[in-house]
């Protein structure tokens, strides 16, 4: 597939709208992707598969681009065209509009919102100074004059603002207090958002006329890598006095449903999340693994119903109240991810809600940074 063959495709699924047409046509994910990619286990190098590399970054398919010292977590990314398409759709931006990006990466996203809006108009902010630098000559090569800021996206950046828009390309768990503060009344903040539960989920704020605050709903049900200082850290668990149950649901509802997930970790904030295959476990099954880093608690995915079927530890009854978050989703009838939003302060302050701000389901956290 060449880049105008994906652009067109993107279009017609109804991905990418009219407004952002002539950006994905002119500004083509080839020009701000590395030599080398990261895909399905191993590098890709242009140098010596050329046509494989552009097939893949002509596809609908996020590359990895970088990794961490550990060879196997990755840093970095280049999004999936659709979701790019999605979150620029969900940015609602206008001609004139004023605009920060927080995670530059490669560049592309940056690229496009300048080729719409006009380089002066945005701002775009990267963690990695040798990432922010490398995106900075791409976009100057490009005659796309962003401005390339080297610095922790979760603090903004104050140099610009105030923002009518600022548009995050990597998760949180909590939305920072100074995207709200740097977003002028009635401006939009669009991130990823999720949980150590379940990441997530695409939020879409508008900052009140106070500029003390922001609240929106959940748009789209995406996963993006988490910003640096918050990703979530389980931590070493103990696994004593232990206690077995059967289950009163089956643990795959839980993994395998991407809105009741999300929800059961908007009511269980800290709780982590992990299936597993038990080798050492006598019946030899994979389960669903929960712990907030003093309590734990698995369940089996065969016989879940069975008297040994749930093993937990520790204060907590882990898996009732996943349980009983599960149950009170489906009695609310099983509302889409779009009927749930979030509200945050400057203060510090989260709160998730559903249908209404009023309608709240569960304070967050008293600290957002």
């Amino acid at each position: 597939m060449t880049w105008a063959e994906l652009t067109s495709a993107l279009r017609e699924s109804g991905a990418l709208t009219a407004e952002w047409e002539k950006a994905f046509a002119t500004v083509p994910r080839t020009e701000f992707t590395p030599d080398r990619i990261h895909y399905e286990g191993e590098w890709v190098d242009r140098g010596k598969d050329s046509a494989r590399w552009l097939d893949l970054v002509c596809s609908d398919l996020p590359l990895v681009t970088q990794l961490y010292d550990d060879g196997r977590t990755p840093s970095s990314s280049s999004s999936m065209p659709t979701v790019v398409a999605t979150m620029l759709r969900q940015l609602d931006v206008a001609d004139g509009m004023n605009v920060l990006e927080v995670g530059t990466g490669t560049g592309w996203t940056s690229a496009l919102l300048a080729r719409r809006l006009g380089g002066e108009l945005v701002t775009t902010i990267e963690v990695d100074t040798n990432l922010a630098d490398i995106a900075r000559n791409r976009l100057g090569g490009a005659g796309l004059g962003a401005t390339v800021v080297a610095g922790d996206g979760t603090l903004g950046y104050r140099g610009k603002g105030p923002y009518d828009r600022l548009h995050a390309t990597a998760a949180v768990q909590r939305v920072p207090s100074a995207w709200i503060e740097q977003t002028r009344p009635g401006g939009l903040i669009l991130a990823p958002f999720g949980t150590a539960f379940c990441n997530g989920a695409l939020v879409k704020l508008t900052v009140s006329e106070d500029g003390r605050s922001a609240s929106g709903p959940f748009v789209a049900d995406v996963a993006f890598m988490w910003v640096r200082d918050q990703r979530p850290e389980s931590g070493p668990f103990d696994i004593d006095d232990v206690r077995h149950s059967a289950s009163g649901i089956d643990p795959k509802h839980v993994d395998e449903e991407s809105t009741a997930a999300f929800v059961i970790g908007l009511r269980l904030p800290g709780l982590f999340r992990q299936r597993v295959w038990a080798d050492y476990d006598p019946l030899g099954t994979g389960r669903s693994e929960v712990w907030d880093g003093v309590s734990y608690a698995h369940c089996r995915y065969a016989d879940w119903d069975g008297p040994h079927a749930v093993t937990q530890s520790g204060p907590r009854d882990l898996w009732e109240e996943i349980s009983a978050a599960y149950a009170w989703w489906e009695r609310s009838g099983r509302p889409d991810l779009t009927r749930f939003g979030l509200t945050v302060t400057t203060a510090g302050t989260q709160r998730a809600w559903l249908d209404d701000p009023a309608n709240v389901l569960l304070r967050l956290g008293e600290s957002v940074g």
